[in-house]
């Protein structure tokens, strides 16, 4: 009986420490690097440098996880995710400081997709555990049948039928439970006329599954952002209410979504008017709009996005139009800004019910592209 137990690593790779994941994988390829070669090109790995300085960055203490090295050479940087965050701005640190490697790759678990920009490329730990598990080493193989069945205990089963706010108590818990609730909505796409991506909102902390259709204006599109109502902010436990009491709901922004721009002072505020009033407000009322837009006044933060709202407002728009981001992201990496106006979901929809409701927005999203060929 104790031949055929498989391990448990469950105290030697816990789901919280990407450090002994990293250092479990090394060990892995280090003793049999075979089944690692078809997913970074073919080259032979024969050494494993761990937890990589990256020079010239002000981030103090930021390491690659892992920079495989074939004949002297680095044949692939590797960033570990489990269940942590993704910050772009690290890739595009790890790409100019490693500009030699052949291949880049983030390696995280398939229930939990990222979206990573070229040249990197997305690599599920279950496809590369269970290369593992092939291996003609009795002891690599046998870790990696081990490790890839307790893959499956790390991120919360959801399905159809999980109700939204269906969510554990604990902080670390559930945030988790609304990725995994973003991640399924992501990977059962509500409409097939729009494209979609699942992305770490520009603000941290929230994952966001977005939805958009190009207009004929260069760099705009009409976008749809899915994510909890419940800002990142108020993720702090309370003393006496349960996050599942407190949970907002799945929270749509739509709305024109402005790319490649340094700062949003090139947005087209009397544009969103007009695709609003066209197609949401066409008698200026929208209390007999089939969609729950949520009432309350934007009132962007920056003084540039706040004169651009305040200039629609004073022309007759509906003060909760607006709604977004602007100047802050515009100057960060993303380059980019978005304004729109908000709706609020039940957080008592199960995801099959959500998924319905955000597939209705399609024909929105389609009008909304029309109104802005209308207007240009």
């Amino acid at each position: 009986m104790a031949a055929t137990t498989m391990p448990d690593l469950r105290f030697l790779a816990p789901g919280w420490n990407e450090n002994r994941w990293s250092d479990l994988l090394a060990t892995l390829v280090l003793t049999d690097p075979h089944p690692l070669a078809q997913f970074i090109g073919g080259a032979m790995v024969d050494d494993v440098r761990r937890e990589v300085s990256v020079a010239g960055t002000a981030v103090r203490g930021e390491r690659l996880d892992l920079l495989l090295m074939a004949g002297g050479e680095p044949a692939a940087a590797i960033e570990v995710k489990v269940l942590s965050d993704l910050g772009l701005d690290q890739l595009q640190r790890y790409e100019t400081a490693f500009a030699g490697a052949d291949s880049y790759h983030v390696l995280h678990l398939a229930d939990l997709p990222v979206m990573v920009p070229a040249p990197w490329q997305s690599l599920t730990w279950e496809s590369l555990l269970a290369a593992f598990a092939t291996s003609s080493n009795s002891w690599v193989a046998r870790t990696a049948q081990a490790w890839r069945r307790q893959l499956d205990e790390l991120v919360p089963r959801v399905d159809g039928a999980t109700v939204w706010n269906d969510v554990p108590d604990d902080a670390a818990g559930f945030e988790l439970a609304l990725r995994a609730r973003i991640a399924w909505l992501a990977s059962h796409p509500p409409t097939d006329r729009l494209h979609s991506d699942f992305v770490q909102s520009s603000g941290g902390g929230q994952w966001v599954l977005r939805l958009w259709k190009d207009t004929v204006v260069p760099n705009l599109r009409v976008q749809v952002e899915v994510q909890e109502g419940f800002s990142a902010y108020e993720w702090r436990p309370h003393p006496t209410r349960q996050y599942r009491d407190r949970v907002k709901g799945p929270a749509p922004l739509i709305g024109l979504r402005l790319s490649d721009t340094d700062t949003s002072e090139a947005f087209d505020w009397e544009l969103l008017k007009k695709v609003f009033e066209a197609t949401v407000l066409p008698d200026g009322d929208a209390s007999h709009s089939p969609w729950p837009w949520q009432r309350t006044p934007a009132r962007p933060n920056h003084p540039i996005d706040r004169r651009g709202w305040q200039s629609i407002v004073d022309a007759g728009s509906a003060p909760w139009l607006g709604k977004g981001f602007g100047m802050a992201v515009a100057k960060q990496k993303y380059r980019e800004c978005l304004f729109g106006a908000r709706m609020q979901f039940a957080p008592t929809l199960t995801l099959d019910a959500v998924r319905t409701e955000i597939g209705k927005l399609e024909d929105l999203v389609l009008s909304m592209v029309q109104a802005v060929s209308d207007s240009t």
